[in-house]
This record gives structure tokens, sequence and C-alpha cells, in this order.
């Protein structure tokens, strides 16, 4: 049987070190988060974008969107992209899921076909390796990892590099560095973004 693959898009940080939501920073006259749905639309059977409750009427307004749009579960709000990752395995089940936060602009669809590839019944999570340094916000999910999510949730336990010392990890290498570029400071979308355009 097919798996279901579902994608979920992490728009719930604060965005401090930005000074504006980056969802809805531009680049080549796109928003930020645009980048992450076209780049996941190629891989998965739906998705849903988790944010926090002051964006979800930007979201609305700003498109006519055909996904579903959520906030964390209120027992866990603002409590970080596993608060986020929980919400959205909670509000859709599949087998798979596929993260990206909405903070990198240059990410596209053939990281995540490349990362699907490493599927298997005994892994847990497939983690992206760049330069030496995991990226575990821009990688996959099985199913079974929500209820180990849960439960750092209640334990207030919110690495997700304690995470993944729990689960059955498969690292794969990439060399395509920029795809993984994240815009988290003025300075940052002045570097990549503003110099492009």
């Amino acid at each position: 049987m097919k798996d279901k693959i579902i994608g979920i898009v992490l728009s719930g940080g604060q965005s401090r070190r930005f000074g504006s939501p980056k969802a809805f920073a531009r680049k080549d006259g796109k928003y930020f988060y645009q980048y992450s749905i076209d780049a996941l639309s190629s891989v998965v059977d739906s998705f849903v974008l988790v944010t926090n409750p002051t964006l979800i009427g930007k979201f609305l307004y700003e498109q006519e969107v055909n996904f579903a749009i959520i906030t964390d579960k209120k027992e866990y709000e603002g409590l970080g992209p596993l608060a986020g990752i929980f919400s959205g395995m909670e509000y859709i089940r599949g087998d798979w899921y596929v993260i990206s936060p909405i903070d990198v602009p240059f990410i596209n669809g053939n990281i995540f076909q490349s990362l699907l590839l490493h599927r298997d019944k005994n892994i847990d999570a497939i983690i992206p390796v760049v330069s030496g340094k995991i990226q575990p916000l821009l990688s996959i999910y099985h199913y079974r990892v929500k209820r180990l999510i849960q439960l750092q949730l209640k334990s207030n336990t919110l690495s997700v590099q304690e995470l993944l010392k729990k689960c059955r990890v498969k690292y794969v290498s990439m060399e395509e560095e920029k795809a993984f570029y994240n815009i988290n400071r003025r300075s940052d979308y002045e570097k990549w973004i503003e110099t492009e355009e």
C-alpha cells in the first residue's frame, strides 16, 4: 500500500531577530512561505501550515488558500517547532511527514524527493546533513514519532536534538547547501535576497 505523505509548514515563530513576520518577507515577488509550500506540493498528498494565532488572518487575507491553516494545540501553544510538528500530525493522519519551516526561500522539491527515497520501516526520521550540520527542521518523520514528541512536550523538553536521540535516524548527506539557507536576521535577508534582486 502506498504511503500517505503529509507536509507540515512551520510558521509559528515570533521572528524577533528578523523584526517582522518572516513568512511574509518576499523573494522575487513571492512570500517566503510560498517557497516552502511549492517545494512540498511536488511530494506530498496534502499539507497543513501551523502558525501562531496573530498570523492566521494575514494568511487568509493574502491568498486563496487550498490547504489547512492551524495553530498549535492549546496545551502546547508557543512551545516551538516540536509543538508545530505534533499539531500538524494531530490534524492530518499520515505515514510520513515532510517538515519545512518558512524561512528557507531557496528550498526546492528535489531536496524532499531525495530524502523520501530513504523511507524504511526501520527508520523513524530522515535528516539531511549539510556541510557537517544536521537540519532537523527540513526533514522527514514517521507517524511513530508523534508519541515521542508528545512525551517531550508534556515534560517541557523542547529540543529537537533530544527527540533524535530517541529515534532511529537515517542521516543523509546533501550537497545543495544553498537550499538550506535559513534567513533568521535582517542582515541575512540583505545578504542573500536583496543582493540577488
